[in-house]
């Protein structure tokens, strides 16, 4: 028994963008999310197709048969198309049914929502989502003229990348740097978990603020802390590992921040953060994803900023 290779590399290929209409939702007021503003997936058996040989009277014949492989099964859309290959005990989290619920804890929770945005972005053909609200009513100043907002991303996949989770931040509105803060804040999720837990989710997203705040009294700090050539080699030598390309782009990139900002705690922050939001994507089809990633890299470093802050 032979197994054809590739039997689905023509499904698996990225299917085309049909979320154009959920990228510009960015308007919150008035508008509430619901779930018809995310596709609808589901699980199908996958088979492989096999062949079987044998000899008859001299003459070689061949028939093909599908056997189904039961360790693992397919996402599917609603479109038909293979989003992902699971695991037979994966369970999908739907979208449709977990975040139009956050949202509406969002506005139980208490959160000054004037003004509030959200942007939806998908990557990997609709396997991973992310969804960003920003609160322009909780802005803070870190220092004169450099404002920031609120941010809570919540991700979602159906690939197994993600479990569903929620990550606080904030957006620098000087350069559009997303703020990365060090610890995921609240996280809803596990293998049976099809729908969120209104309390859990208000009394973490309450949580929220507080975090935010608290970070911003760090950043707030952070241009009247220096910082050397040493800690900021030892930064980026602990963030870019042994790729030469990115301790240079670091580099580079901090030059600028220093020339504008000063050799300090800030200018180096925002180098970091700035390779996270805006460094070139390879796949600009998956940068939603990219950006999440990259920030978790950011997160591993900041206690060493940390450890300078309070060495100061």
């Amino acid at each position: 028994m032979d197994y054809i290779p590739n039997v689905y590399s023509s499904q698996l290929e990225p299917v085309p963008d049909r979320y154009d209409a959920a990228n510009t939702l960015t308007d919150v007021q008035g508008r509430a999310l619901t779930s018809e503003d995310f596709i609808k997936v589901h699980t199908e058996p996958l088979y492989v197709r096999t062949k079987d040989e044998y000899k008859a009277v001299g003459v070689i014949d061949q028939e093909e048969y599908e056997q189904q492989i039961h360790t693992h099964k397919a996402v599917v859309d609603d479109e038909g198309n293979i989003l992902s290959i699971v695991g037979k005990g994966y369970n999908v989290i739907q979208n449709a049914d977990i975040i139009p619920d956050y949202e509406r804890a969002i506005y139980l929770s208490g959160l000054d929502t004037t003004g509030m945005t959200r942007d939806i972005q998908q990557s990997h053909g609709g396997a991973r989502t992310v969804v960003t609200y920003t609160f322009p009513a909780h802005r803070i100043e870190v220092r004169k003229d450099d404002p920031m907002d609120l941010k809570i991303s919540v991700l979602n996949s159906y690939d197994g990348s993600w479990k569903f989770m929620s990550l606080v931040g904030a957006l620098r509105l000087a350069c559009l740097n997303g703020q990365v803060i060090g610890n995921f804040f609240s996280s809803f999720y596990g293998k049976h978990t099809k729908s969120l837990e209104p309390e859990v989710a208000v009394n973490k997203l309450r949580m929220s603020l507080g975090t935010y705040t608290e970070n911003a009294e760090y950043w707030k700090q952070y241009p009247n802390i220096p910082v050397n050539e040493l800690q900021v080699n030892n930064v980026f030598i602990n963030l870019a590992g042994e790729s030469k390309v990115l301790g240079e782009y670091l580099h580079n990139i901090y030059a600028k921040y220093q020339d504008d900002m000063g050799a300090n705690l800030w200018a180096l922050y925002n180098t970091l953060t700035d390779w996270s939001s805006h460094a070139e994507f390879r796949n600009k089809a998956n940068q939603a994803a990219t950006v999440i990633t990259r920030e978790q890299k950011v997160r591993k470093v900041l206690p060493m900023l940390e450890n300078i802050r309070l060495a100061a």
